[in-house]
């Protein structure tokens, strides 16, 4: 027991270490900076952070949730990051133990976590991180003999499914409805976790997508129509008030919310339960 509580709090650690990276990703990927140079800097007055007010989740903490020297207030969200990446590696070595299935999902569930609030923010998926997954996810699938298979399955109904949906979608409604980053994603996903993976993630995407906008509609968040088409690498510009006042505001139907933080979601949850779900659907014979 011993062994097993210094592997997990070793890899809470290491996960709230890269965390902290991904918090970089987030912030300078979508704006097209480098994310290994120059060192980290607040944001509000451009000061270099020193190395023992950059420490995971303590510093945060410890600096009272401000900067040094301007004393800007600190976002939450990069402890949260830093803490969700940990006990994303705690849980999967809980669920797997160490081996294949943690060094191939841990990198797996941490581009899902850059992706979530990078889509929350600026309503992209990066190309940065969706295609070299698909590539990686598929090599990886051959440390399990006769999984390439339906890895290579997961790509192509992953990606070309997904695509002709939000075609189909886009024909019928004059909208696009999903963004190309969306069918990346979904393909990078197939390629990890293989085809019998999307029918799970899908579903509960869709589901759990609807029930929050539901819910955010309801308390009166004000939801965001949706983009113009455009170059998806590319961040549009908020949009303008007009003649009269602000933009009208977007009805249930009419709003478009990030599907990708939704799809990751899914995603991680499969990894967890999928065999319990297909399991119970199959009354137990899987």
């Amino acid at each position: 027991m011993g062994v097993e509580i210094a592997i997990g709090v070793g890899l809470f650690v290491l996960g709230s270490l890269l965390g902290s990276f991904l918090n970089v990703v987030i912030w300078r990927l979508p704006r097209d900076e480098s994310i290994v140079a120059p060192r980290s800097r607040c944001p509000a007055c451009g000061a270099l952070i020193r190395w023992y007010d950059n420490i995971p989740i303590a510093s945060f903490f410890v600096l009272g949730r401000k900067c040094r020297g301007c004393k800007a207030p600190i976002s939450w969200r990069y402890p949260l990051v830093e803490f969700a990446a940990g006990l994303l590696l705690v849980l999967l070595y809980l669920h797997f133990g160490l081996g294949a299935y943690l060094y191939v999902y841990g990198p797996f569930v941490l581009a899902l976590l850059a992706i979530t609030f990078i889509d929350v923010d600026h309503r992209i998926i990066p190309n940065e991180i969706s295609l070299p997954g698909i590539l990686v996810g598929f090599a990886c699938s051959f440390l399990w003999p006769g999984f390439w298979k339906e890895s290579l399955l997961g790509i192509l109904l992953g990606g070309g499914l997904l695509f002709l949906l939000s075609w189909g979608y886009s024909l019928l409604r004059g909208r696009e409805g999903m963004g190309m980053g969306d069918v990346k994603l979904l393909a990078m996903m197939g390629a990890f976790l293989g085809w019998r993976s999307l029918l799970f993630i899908a579903l509960f995407a869709s589901v759990q997508g609807v029930l929050v906008a539901l819910v955010m509609w309801l308390a009166g968040v004000e939801l965001k129509p949706p983009l113009p088409e455009e170059d998806e690498e590319e961040e549009p510009p908020a949009p303008e008030p007009g003649p009269d006042g602000p933009p009208e505001k977007v009805g249930f139907f009419g709003a478009a919310i990030p599907f990708g933080p939704f799809l990751s979601l899914a995603a991680v949850e499969y990894l967890f339960f999928g065999a319990a779900f297909f399991r119970l659907l199959s009354g137990g014979q899987v």
